[in-house]
């Protein structure tokens, strides 16, 4: 393929990062899609330049699967990154794909419950809830068979992989345990049997720790912005 204008976006990425967006990023994006090499990620991901490396990973999350699987040692060199868009992005690589040898690094995505940046404690727990039932599992089997995770991680992954048997007084008990661990399993778990129980993740938006707080009511606001694009669907499909 011609490479010339993602050759030419990503010359502007580089002297522009702060003003490289919007149109800009989903027209670089576009270019990956349609043959551009990827060995030039590679190269945007050894910057020091902080936009270049949110955007540079963004663009890996992107493409899906197999780019992903290509970049894996290099976005779990990111994960450190004090950059909560940059951990957030690289953390969901690895999570997402992360195998064999990037396993340790899929145990960093919980053990970030407990880092000192609320936004990156907040992305770390955003990040799990995303997991699939495979992953979930994978997880929680790993760490027990390697001792890596505490207790109360794999007790809250536990939950989360019978989260269809947990009773509403199960999740109330985790949300108001004194393991702050407990409690964010507690609040992910809430958000996951919304349709069912869903009081238990509007009584946490009032809950005095500040990590399960801002979660609950980013999942509300999301539920009911949801519920509200419906209701309008529903009513003009009553219209016509």
């Amino acid at each position: 393929m011609d490479e010339t204008n993602g050759l030419r976006l990503i010359e502007n990425l580089k002297k522009n990062p702060e003003k490289f967006g919007g149109e800009n990023q989903y027209q670089l994006l576009e270019e990956y899609f349609h043959g551009l090499s990827k060995e030039t990620l590679r190269d945007l991901l050894g910057y020091e330049d902080k936009h270049i490396r949110e955007l540079t990973l963004w663009i890996i999350s992107e493409l899906g699967e197999t780019t992903a699987e290509d970049f894996l040692e290099e976005a779990a060199s990111q994960m450190n990154d004090d950059a909560p868009v940059i951990y957030y992005y690289s953390s969901e690589i690895v999570a997402y794909y992360g195998t064999d040898k990037y396993m340790d690094d899929f145990m960093r995505v919980f053990v970030f419950f407990e880092h000192s940046n609320a936004k990156i404690r907040a992305l770390s727990m955003y990040n799990i809830s995303k997991l699939t039932d495979s992953r979930i599992k994978e997880a929680y089997a790993y760490s027990v068979s390697n001792k890596i995770l505490g207790d109360s991680h794999e007790k809250g992954l536990l939950s989360l992989i019978h989260i269809n048997t947990l009773t509403a007084s199960d999740i109330t008990a985790m949300l108001n345990s004194d393991d702050s661990i407990i409690r964010k399993y507690g609040v992910i778990a809430a958000a996951k049997v919304y349709e069912k129980y869903p009081e238990i993740i509007k009584e946490s938006v009032n809950s005095e720790d500040l990590d399960v707080q801002e979660y609950a009511k980013t999942e509300v606001e999301t539920k009911d912005k949801i519920a509200q694009l419906h209701n309008r669907w529903r009513n003009r499909k009553r219209k016509h």
